[in-house]
C-alpha cells in the first residue's frame, strides 16, 4: 500500500510539472524576426532585466512601452551582431579580458565588490552568464569594430600632450 500512495504521487507530480512546462511553452510568442533570427517575448522580458541590471532599475521608470521599445531595439542590435560575428571565427577573447570587463561594468553601474554585483543579479532574477554572454558580444563586437578601422586610426601625440 505504501508503494501505491509513492506512485500515485510521483504520477501526479509528473504529470503536473508536464502540464506546467507544456502551458509555459504555450506563452512563447515571436515578436519580430531580424534575418533568420527571431525574438520572442521571453527574449524581451529577459532583455528588460538586463536593462534593469544595467540601470540599476531605472528602466522600470519609465513607460512600460518605451522600456519594450528599448529592449527591443537592443535586442535587434545584438543579433545583427551575432549575424555579423559568425562570418569572423577569429575574433577571441580570453577569460582574463572577459572577467576585467565584468568587474568594470559591476564597478560602472556601482558596485565595489563583485560579490556584491552578483547578489544583485540574482535579486534581479538575471544570471551572471547571462550577463557574460552581453559583455562578451560587446567585446567581440568591439574587435571586430577595431580591426575593420584600426589602419584609419591617427594619434597626434602632440594634439594630446598639449591638452
Amino acid at each position: 500500500m505504501g508503494k501505491d500512495i509513492k506512485l500515485l504521487i510521483t504520477t501526479i507530480l509528473v504529470s503536473v510539472l508536464l502540464l506546467t512546462s507544456s502551458n509555459a511553452e504555450l506563452n512563447v510568442k515571436v515578436i519580430i524576426s531580424v534575418g533568420e533570427e527571431i525574438i520572442t517575448n521571453h527574449d524581451l522580458d529577459r532583455e528588460i532585466n538586463y536593462l534593469n541590471v544595467i540601470t540599476v532599475g531605472q528602466i522600470k521608470k519609465i513607460d512600460v512601452q518605451e522600456s519594450k521599445k528599448i529592449a527591443i531595439d537592443s535586442l535587434i542590435n545584438d543579433k545583427i551582431k551575432i549575424a555579423a560575428l559568425s562570418n569572423y571565427d577569429n575574433i577571441i577573447i580570453n577569460d582574463e579580458v572577459l572577467n576585467n570587463q565584468i568587474i568594470k561594468s559591476s564597478q560602472d553601474i556601482g558596485f565595489r565588490k563583485i560579490e556584491d554585483f552578483i547578489t544583485f543579479l540574482k535579486f534581479s532574477e538575471y544570471e551572471l552568464d547571462e550577463f557574460k554572454e552581453k559583455i562578451l558580444l560587446e567585446l567581440k563586437w568591439n574587435q571586430l569594430v577595431y580591426q575593420f578601422y584600426k589602419n584609419q586610426i591617427v594619434i597626434d601625440k602632440e594634439k594630446i600632450d598639449k591638452k
